[in-house]
């Protein structure tokens, strides 16, 4: 089982941002996707999400077929957690209620142990425009969790993290992709990131 990329391209105002990208990703395993600003990370992403079409090539997710040409599966029944760049949390619910929204076991151990290891036990009341840019993608990431996701891809995780909470979100999330034996790909412009993975792949956009 895996994420399976083939022959994706992609064209926006004439200008050539994914040419012929193929790639898998095997359950249990991580895909670090490098580039330079612009050249079209986060576009990859929305493509496997379903937030975008791709213009050729198929994307199949455990065996199915979430996008080609006679094929689209909505974003909403792909079950892939998506950790945004810029967070998308909701707004009018606190960090508790977030970190729960689509998640199908609302008091489960493991929401004690992401909530404790991510640092988040004393802002879970708090609303989101009372948390700093690293408690916000802390939160994304826990919410990203307890969705139970079959794929797990985040747009630059680790950006607002100190050194500490960026070792404890990249632990978690060794832990949870080999215990789940999902696969999971994260967007990075950090060269050094590949190296902090085990059984990762290295996927280049140029």
């Amino acid at each position: 089982m895996s994420i399976v990329v083939k022959n994706l391209s992609y064209s926006l105002r004439n200008n050539l941002l994914i040419k012929d990208l193929s790639f898998e990703i095997t359950n249990g395993s991580f895909g670090v996707v490098e580039g330079v600003s612009g050249i079209g990370k986060t576009t990859l992403l929305n493509f496997i999400a379903g937030l975008k079409e791709p213009q050729s090539g198929e994307i199949i997710l455990n065996n199915k077929i979430l996008s080609n040409s006679d094929e689209f599966i909505l974003p909403e029944e792909r079950n892939i957690g998506y950790v945004f760049q810029d967070f998308a949390l909701f707004p009018h619910i606190n960090v508790k209620k977030n970190i729960l929204f689509a998640s199908k076991k609302k008091n489960s151990d493991f929401y004690s142990k992401v909530t404790e290891i991510l640092k988040l036990k004393s802002h879970l009341q708090k609303m989101p425009h009372e948390l700093s840019g690293g408690l916000m993608q802390r939160v994304a990431i826990c919410r990203a969790l307890m969705m139970e996701p079959s794929l797990l891809i985040l747009d630059e995780p680790f950006s607002n993290l100190d050194q500490e909470n960026s070792k404890n979100v990249r632990d978690i999330l060794k832990e949870y992709v080999s215990e789940k034996n999902i696969p999971c790909l994260i967007v990075s412009h950090d060269t050094d990131l590949f190296n902090q993975f085990d059984s990762s792949e290295r996927i280049k956009l140029c």
